[in-house]
């Protein structure tokens, strides 16, 4: 019976697209390692080291911290005010258990982990596609295009991001397809991996009326089911703040040592943009750049997509009004949806489809080239 059930299973699966996705994994990461080795060897030190090195910059070191030592009060003597507290805890937690698990480093587990996250990823969005009634050739434009995407290497890298889409697209994905009890689980543990998870639910409100009308908002009860991601998403973020408070008594320890320790402060994100606008050319970059992909998710309207565009744009205000935009780039390239908006426009014109995967893996190369050199502009 149990062989049955496992070949059932194993003819249902779309072996062409395993192989495409497995394909575009490994041959845009193995892209990604060679540039970096070509860097080092031509623009850097000369000395090459471990390979693994290559996915392990800046944030990296305060989460083999936490998952080595846990979190602690200390200060980084480089940035004062700075301490672990700034990090949410899914991505340490799971190295941890990763490497008590197969007796692996923590770097190591780190480097496993976000990877098969990775793979996952690019699973569940081929999937989404195909569940938004896309064709097959769509599906595997997206999947390369988060591949080649600008700043694709912190996928593979020890960063929350991997962790953080796979959790996103697997609870939007199960929302659509009325998984709530899944949507709910991703979604919770969305908001333990980043505070903006829990921006999750602005998008589950979206799809809640566009699937079961405004009604539905005024008698919630008629539709009870529904509202279980809802009720769920932000326990993640409730768990944390419990430690910290337990920890520090400071639940907003996390906000604390940000705006300390980063001079992370918000602020009203139009008047941010204008001075970044005046900025350094790191900050000018960052801001075009962002403002190029907030101009592709307006593809999403087109698309009918109210709910991923609802979440996007939340993300993109919400990473505006931060008080520096370092990072700001690879904050919103989390946004799969806008992969995907691309993918369906371009999909049949070669084209277009030439000229953006060309500009695409040019960025991403230039940056992976900043990155290993270790400059501030591929954070």
């Amino acid at each position: 019976m149990l062989s049955g059930i496992v070949r059932g299973w194993l003819q249902r699966i779309d072996w062409f697209a395993v192989g495409g996705i497995l394909g575009l994994f490994v041959v845009s990461r193995v892209a990604l390692i060679l540039i970096g080795v070509m860097t080092q060897v031509t623009l850097g030190d000369g000395a090459i080291g471990r390979l693994i090195d290559f996915g392990c910059r800046w944030d990296c070191g305060w989460y083999l911290a936490i998952a080595d030592r846990g979190y602690t009060m200390g200060y980084d003597a480089e940035a004062p005010g700075a301490t672990t507290y700034a990090f949410f805890p899914l991505l340490p937690l799971m190295m941890r258990g990763i490497a008590t698990a197969t007796g692996l480093g923590l770097q190591q587990a780190g480097m496993l982990l976000t990877n098969l996250c990775f793979v996952a990823i690019l699973v569940y969005i081929y999937r989404y596609v195909l569940l938004l009634c896309y064709s097959r050739s769509t599906a595997m434009l997206s999947v390369a295009l988060l591949c080649i995407a600008p700043q694709t290497f912190v996928f593979s890298a020890v960063y929350t991001e991997s962790v953080f889409v796979l959790l996103l697209v697997a609870a939007m994905f199960h929302m659509r397809r009325e998984h709530f009890i899944r949507a709910g689980i991703a979604a919770a543990l969305l908001s333990a991996t980043r505070a903006n998870g829990v921006f999750f639910i602005i998008f589950a409100l979206v799809w809640i009326i566009q699937r079961f009308g405004w009604r539905s908002l005024l008698c919630p009860w008629q539709q009870v089911q529904a509202y279980i991601p809802i009720l769920l998403a932000p326990l993640g973020l409730f768990a944390w703040w419990g430690y910290c408070w337990w920890a520090t008594g400071d639940a907003f320890a996390q906000v604390s040592t940000v705006g300390h320790g980063w001079g992370w402060f918000g602020g009203f994100f139009l008047e941010n943009l204008w001075w970044y606008f005046q900025g350094s050319p790191e900050y000018l970059f960052w801001t075009i750049s962002t403002l190029i992909l907030f101009a592709a998710s307006l593809l999403l309207l087109r698309m009918r997509l109210y709910a991923e565009f609802a979440f996007c744009l939340a993300i993109f205000i919400l990473t505006w009004s931060g008080g520096g935009a370092h990072s700001m780039l690879r904050y919103t390239m989390i946004l799969f949806p806008i992969w995907i908006a691309i993918a369906r426009h371009i999909d049949g014109r070669a084209a277009w489809t030439a000229g953006v995967v060309a500009i695409l893996a040019m960025v991403n190369a230039f940056l992976m080239v900043q990155w290993t050199l270790g400059k501030t502009l591929s954070m």
